[in-house]
């Protein structure tokens, strides 16, 4: 009987310890509001919508793990889904469509494998004057920038050695054959020192080019090189940020030549006090064809003011005025925003758009 009470008490120190050494967090943002834009089409009309992913704050819910393995290392995971505040959908198709990794991490770094945001993106939102915030509106946090958000079966490795933080990954393509087709490689780093944080980062994919009447018909695959760079700055002061940063991705084509992409942007932040912060920038975005391109050359200007008020360390209000300007082959040759989002190109027959949002933000 002793002898059974002294096992039993050591297999409940045994959980209590494993217990201690594993931990579990579900995290999320809930973001609604409402969000007017005008010229959404080729009457002119104006159009108030509520369902979005998160205008100020992009929507979420997630699972973050960690299990400490001993020696400094240690394993973790991270499961993440977005979903539209206005009508409670989420994604069918990717119920974490957001993120969905496992790997292991220590002293020397992580390895991380699964979907995950690119080093690009990650590179990025050390210069974003907005921090990734307004995702539908500014450019830096849409796929438009060098290389997109996330990618699939990504492998990457993450290093931070003092001021610096080295980022490189690789994420396959899973082709019948191998092969570089629809592979996607990238290598980033930045550092920060005191008021300092720079950055940079390259990717390299080989993405099909097909169109939607090519892949429609079965036609074969065709796959072009992309190739993709960013860099940029910001410089904190006192209340005061200011960043700045730029973004140039060039797409082979398969009739001959390339279509390439631009974006620049400047911008900052002031604290007024602890609970009210006022933003703004404007973001620059040029578009080359390039020969037998399926885009169009033009250029879009956005200039966007924003404002939030914290009413805890977990909620706060927020608000934006922005107006995007349109020239060229971008002006009246787009299509209708959805979900309030800021299209590249304009609807037919305008040239400019102005946006206001306003709403609540919660996170947890």
């Amino acid at each position: 009987m002793k002898k059974s009470l002294a096992a039993m008490a050591v297999l409940g120190a045994a959980a209590s310890m494993a217990q201690a050494q594993t931990s579990v967090s579900i995290y999320g943002s809930f973001d609604a509001g409402v969000r007017t834009q005008d010229h959404v089409n080729s009457n002119g009309n104006s159009r108030t919508t509520m369902s979005s992913n998160g205008t100020y704050n992009s929507n979420r819910l997630g699972f973050k793990g960690t299990e400490e393995l001993g020696g400094g290392l240690n394993a973790h995971f991270t499961l993440e889904s977005a979903f539209n505040s206005g009508t409670g959908a989420d994604d069918a198709a990717r119920h974490f469509g957001r993120s969905a990794f496992v790997g292991l991490g220590g002293q020397w770094g992580s390895l991380d494998l699964g979907r995950q945001y690119t080093v690009a993106y990650r590179t990025v939102g050390t210069y974003d004057p907005f921090n990734f915030k307004y995702t539908g509106i500014v450019p830096t946090a849409q796929a438009s920038i060098s290389a997109g958000v996330r990618t699939d079966n990504n492998i990457q490795y993450t290093g931070t050695f003092g001021p610096v933080t080295a980022r490189a990954e690789y994420a396959l393509s899973e082709r019948v054959g191998g092969g570089s087709g629809g592979s996607h490689a990238g290598i980033g780093a930045t550092f920060a020192s005191g008021p300092v944080a720079l950055g940079a980062a390259y990717t390299a994919r080989k993405p099909d080019v097909r169109t939607a009447t090519q892949v429609s018909a079965n036609a074969p695959a065709n796959f072009q090189d992309n190739r993709s760079w960013t860099l940029g700055g910001a410089y904190t002061f006192g209340p005061a940020r200011l960043a700045a940063g730029y973004a140039r991705e060039s797409q082979d084509l398969s009739a001959g030549g390339d279509a390439r992409q631009q974006n620049a942007w400047f911008g900052g932040s002031y604290n007024i006090n602890p609970a009210l912060v006022m933003s703004a920038a404007y973001y620059h975005t040029k578009v080359d064809a390039g020969i037998a391109g399926a885009t169009t050359d033009g250029k879009r200007g956005l200039f966007i003011v924003g404002a939030t008020y914290a009413l805890s360390k977990r909620t706060n209000l927020y608000a934006d005025v922005d107006y995007a300007r349109f020239k060229d082959g971008l002006a009246g040759t787009g299509s209708s925003p959805s979900s309030g989002q800021l299209p590249l190109a304009s609807p037919a027959g305008q040239d400019r758009m102005v946006g206001v949002s306003l709403g609540v933000n919660h996170v947890f």
